[in-house]
């Protein structure tokens, strides 16, 4: 195989990036990221000495980017598009958010812990939730949202619906967008007339 004689550390953290999403963890080697890269594992170990230090820094560098823009962001007064920018947002980094919560669970079964400084996911998740919670606390004040469903419930369900598997083939951006319309309107069709009074609906059994 031909060689490269040189790569960014962006490349690096691109490919270590695909690697995960498509190997996993366990899987993942410098012999497969040299491979990637073509380049040869002497030339990988210049920049890390082992997985773990390197998987750490490209996901802290990918989480203080989603700080960045999440700090950055002209957030909406109306609130259906700040909704509509949140979860965006949330869904941008989805893959990120998956390899983080992968990585500290595979850190915890081998003993190891990362450093205080270095654990920007913590941070992460605090800001989130407390935007989340201020966005819901607030539209339930001003009339925006039911009142009948605990801020909690509806707390705990924007934050955690990165969270659900994808079986669907969809990109992130469709699968916000879909995810964000179930919760923002339901999964029933309201714009038919289901009830016609001539007509008895045959009972739904599941």
């Amino acid at each position: 195989m031909t060689r490269k004689k040189k790569f960014t550390l962006e490349d690096l953290y691109s490919q270590t990036h695909h690697l995960l999403m498509e190997k996993g963890y366990d899987q993942f080697s410098f012999g497969l990221l040299a491979d990637n890269l073509a380049v040869s594992r002497t030339a990988i170990y210049k920049y890390y000495s082992n997985k773990d230090d390197l998987i750490n820094d490209y996901l802290t560098l990918e989480m203080n980017k989603f700080l960045t823009e999440f700090e950055e962001m002209k957030w909406s007064e109306d609130v259906e598009e700040h909704f509509n920018q949140m979860f965006q947002l949330i869904f941008n980094y989805s893959d990120v958010h998956h390899l983080s919560i992968m990585f500290l669970q595979k850190l915890q079964l081998q003993g190891k812990q990362l450093k205080d400084k270095d654990n920007v996911s913590k941070y992460l998740h605090k800001i989130m939730l407390d935007h989340i919670q201020a966005f819901i606390m607030t539209g339930q004040e001003k009339g925006y949202f039911r009142t009948s469903v605990p801020a909690s419930l509806l707390i705990s369900m924007i934050f955690h619906s990165v969270m659900i598997e994808d079986r669907s083939g969809l990109s992130a951006s469709e699968r916000a967008r879909h995810i964000r319309e179930i919760l923002a309107h339901g999964m029933f069709q309201r714009d038919k007339n289901i009830q016609n009074s001539n007509h008895k609906e045959k009972p739904f059994k599941g």
